[in-house]
């Protein structure tokens, strides 16, 4: 009886824990430096009841082709923003973050009957998952491969008709995030699972992945998008979710832990039954040493393996040793998660308490004085911006501003666009080609870039605050508005309060 009572204290005292941090790591309130730009196109799709296939919001595209395949995230993102203000944005993405975990965490549960196994694995899953989940179409992705795991999980445990319920999952997530073709993956591998393993079998799974493709291709870019995605994926991507993983990053160190301790169990894979997933998890563990932007994607395929392959570690161990917790032991670690869940509780209260509901940014890193007088001059004009402005200058100052690049990026803009922006406010070789090939007609600069702008005769500062400065031509249709901000003092913000 008193083993069986500080099992279930060692249960709750995790089950409490894993509840809190989803609640403590999730609820972050810092606004994404895209999440502007993504209320602004979801705005105007709801407002046209259409999505556009051309650019309208930049100057150097030309009204090139626009590949939007965030649409519908876009849409759900405007509308909930729309009702319900920054609150409304916080408590969807922690509903997506809740459902996420759910579907992780049973998989998990199934797995190993140890709580510290389970409990474990869920809190790295939830540490490494949580840097990428930010209010952005890609926690669509998160939810969706979480899903799809579910239910490929279910199948093999028997409920083969939950299968039939991935086709209307592709439906709507081709439109929520081009994430979708790792779903496609996903199940591509878990068919060639069951092919070897029961060859007869295997039909419905068949099925299944193409009825999901066919459905996937229902969007307003058709087949093709499967193609584009694939392809983007390939290009170069000068940004920082796009560069590898680094184990001198704070910030990276807990994915560093969870595929190391995967790498470590290996060994205990029960590979029949999760096989295929411990592929997956090593190879998208492969990916994101390349790109750190794969990091929460290799925590959800790796959840469910590691805890077989670390529950398996455990019973190897205990066949070999004698050593366990003594009772008191127990209770002294069921203590210490539930005060450490306690204190989650805390952070996030005083979180609340300080800002509320709202979302936030640190105005320190956003040219919000040089936007209100730009805004409150009127101007029209082709602005030159860095790439984490763009989308920020949009929100206030489109249409009547178009920009040279925002967070688009490759769904837009050519790399020649992208290099030639960079250069730019780098102050590298060729910097003056953005001028030069493009009808820029000002500029806004970081109070701290390289760009030597301030060295060229034909243009002039009207805008200088602690953070972006203005410059323009004074031979361009929009000199005269630009020249009022000359005149203009504007208060720094001292907290950044979204929008």
């Amino acid at each position: 009886m008193t083993s069986a009572s500080s099992a279930q204290r060692g249960d709750a005292a995790w089950a409490a824990l894993l509840t809190t941090s989803v609640l403590y790591f999730f609820s972050t309130n810092e606004a994404d430096n895209d999440l502007w730009g993504h209320l602004l196109f979801g705005r105007d799709i709801l407002a046209s009841r259409t999505v556009p296939g051309l650019d309208a919001y930049a100057y150097t595209t030309g009204g090139h082709a626009w590949v939007n395949h965030e649409w519908l995230s876009q849409v759900v993102l405007a509308a909930v923003y729309q009702w319900a203000g920054s609150p409304g944005l916080l408590l969807l993405k922690l509903a997506i973050a809740a459902l996420t975990c759910v579907c992780l965490f049973t998989q998990i549960r199934r797995r190993s009957r140890t709580a510290v196994v389970w409990g474990g694995v869920g809190l790295l899953t939830i540490a490494v998952l949580a840097r990428g989940f930010a209010i952005r179409p890609q926690i669509f992705t998160y939810c969706g491969v979480a899903l799809t795991l579910a239910l490929l999980d279910g199948a093999a445990r028997g409920h083969r008709g939950r299968l039939w319920a991935l086709p209307a999952l592709f439906l709507v997530w081709a439109n929520l995030h081009g994430g979708f073709v790792l779903g496609v993956a996903i199940v591509g591998l878990y068919c060639v699972a069951e092919s070897v393993r029961e060859p007869r079998r295997c039909g419905r799974a068949w099925l299944v992945l193409g009825a999901s493709v066919a459905l996937a291709a229902l969007n307003p870019n058709g087949p093709r998008l499967l193609v584009y995605i694939v392809s983007e994926m390939t290009r170069a991507h000068p940004i920082t979710e796009w560069q590898p993983a680094a184990a001198s990053d704070a910030a990276q160190r807990v994915f560093f832990a969870m595929l190391g301790l995967f790498v470590l169990t290996l060994p205990f894979a029960r590979w029949r039954e999760d096989g295929w997933r411990a592929l997956l998890a090593f190879g998208i563990g492969c990916l994101a040493l390349r790109q750190q932007r794969h990091t929460p994607v290799f925590a959800l395929c790796a959840a469910a393996p590691l805890a077989a392959q670390l529950d398996g570690t455990f019973r190897w161990i205990g066949r070999r040793s004698t050593v366990t917790l003594s009772p008191t032991s127990e209770r002294l670690l069921a203590v210490a998660l539930a005060l450490l869940a306690l204190l989650q509780v805390t952070f996030t209260a005083t979180r609340y308490a300080r800002d509320g509901l709202q979302l936030v940014f640190d105005a320190d890193e956003y040219p919000t004085a040089a936007v209100r007088a730009l805004q409150w001059a009127g101007v029209h004009a082709n602005l030159a911006v860095p790439l984490e402005w763009g989308e920020y200058a949009l929100w206030f100052l489109a249409p009547q501003i178009k920009v040279s690049l925002d967070g688009r990026f490759a769904t837009v803009f050519s790399a020649q666009v992208v290099d030639d922006n960079f250069d730019f406010f780098a102050g590298a070789a060729g910097w003056r080609r953005l001028l030069d090939a493009y009808p820029t007609e000002a500029a806004l600069v970081p109070a701290d870039s390289p760009c030597p702008i301030a060295t060229l005769p034909g243009w002039r500062l009207v805008f200088d605050s602690a953070v972006a400065r203005v410059y323009a031509r004074p031979d361009t249709p929009a000199w005269q508005e630009l020249q009022r901000l000359g005149d203009l003092r504007m208060r720094p913000v001292r907290r950044g309060i979204f929008p």
